[in-house]
């Protein structure tokens, strides 16, 4: 996540992205959510095409990665198991990539794994760029079903210079506030290893091998945050900082929450962090108004970049599903599994 703040990856040689998230809701509502094409454009794309009976499972517009018109937003349906499993090709960016989906009952809780995989030998790009797409896809899925309401990325719009969303949380501007500034909260969704000196000049550090604290720049208790962020390039002077501000607003019981990046040039490429912080800022808002009991969709993490990731992701790794491969025939059609506790 938001891999331009972050120092370069190492090339992985795994071609897949393995995530989950856990939901309070049956496979049958779940299968129901992402296979109507008259609830998918509420949680997922702008437009859905879906027909089981022709195999297809197409969607498109500004809400998906490269904003697809309707003839490049076909998506053949490979396999599908009424209730448990469905598998689509997706092609990106001039390669065919597949997405598995499977539904698997844990106790009360049902957990959806998502692979998504490139076919080609040697991709011309990482299918690990589209972790923010599927973070906040699982995201917006769970708040959907849970009757609330969802963040859209439009892919259409700026991929450069400054970035800035609001979001209205139910909460109080304390409650979010304290997500923002006390360590235990940083490490559910931002930090690995959060350190915080709450006053001004004080350090922000998300425990990130290799980049630099940030420092504190402004603080008004429950009203806003500012602080001068490192390690970027494209700033407007060429000296890597930036400034990221958080503002609360308290409107009609609810609080908005807008995050400004600012400090970059008007052509600097940005896109990954237009992503990521929208991402990031959706993960503040369920904090807030699930409590406690919320933990973040999961992504299968490579080695060394562990700091990276919030500790909550870490320290789920063990309760990663790994999903057996299916067959490679395409266009299967299956029998609906039967629930198990």
């Amino acid at each position: 996540m938001l891999s331009q703040i972050k120092p370069p990856r190492r090339i992985s040689m795994s071609q897949t992205l393995h995530m989950q998230v856990a939901i309070n809701h049956a496979p049958e509502a779940i299968f129901r959510v992402l296979t109507d094409p008259a609830i998918l454009p509420s949680w997922f794309a702008e437009h859905a095409d879906v027909s089981i009976p022709d195999k297809r499972y197409d969607f498109w517009g500004r809400f998906t990665p490269d904003g697809p018109n309707r003839e490049q937003g076909h998506h053949p349906l490979l396999e599908i198991t009424t209730n448990r499993l469905l598998k689509y090709r997706w092609r990106l960016k001039s390669e065919d990539t597949e997405v598995k989906i499977v539904l698997e009952m844990r106790g009360e809780q049902t957990i959806v794994v998502v692979q998504h995989t490139i076919l080609a030998e040697s991709p011309s790009y990482s299918i690990h760029g589209y972790e923010d797409f599927w973070f906040l896809s699982l995201e917006n899925l769970r708040r959907f079903l849970d009757g609330k309401p969802v963040a859209r990325c439009d892919f259409t719009g700026p991929k450069t210079g400054n970035i800035q969303h609001s979001l209205d949380i139910d909460g109080t501007p304390e409650a979010v506030f304290d997500t923002l500034l006390r360590p235990d909260q940083l490490n559910r969704w931002i930090a690995s290893n959060a350190v915080v000196e709450p006053y001004v000049g004080g350090r922000y550090d998300y425990g990130w091998n290799g980049v630099g604290p940030a420092k504190i720049l402004e603080l008004i208790p429950n009203e806003k945050l500012a602080m001068l962020s490192p390690s970027h390039s494209g700033t407007t002077d060429g000296s890597g900082d930036t400034i990221i501000t958080w503002t609360l607003e308290e409107s009609g019981g609810k609080t908005r929450l807008t995050i400004i990046h600012s400090g970059f040039a008007p052509n600097a490429d940005t896109e990954g962090l237009q992503w990521g912080w929208l991402n990031f800022t959706n993960w503040v808002r369920s904090i807030v108004e699930y409590g406690d009991e919320w933990q973040p969709p999961v992504t299968k993490l490579r080695d060394g970049l562990e700091s990276y990731y919030a500790a909550a992701i870490s320290a789920a790794q063990a309760t990663i599903l790994m999903i057996e491969e299916t067959s490679n025939q395409p266009d299967v059609q299956k029998e609906p599994r039967s629930a198990e506790n």
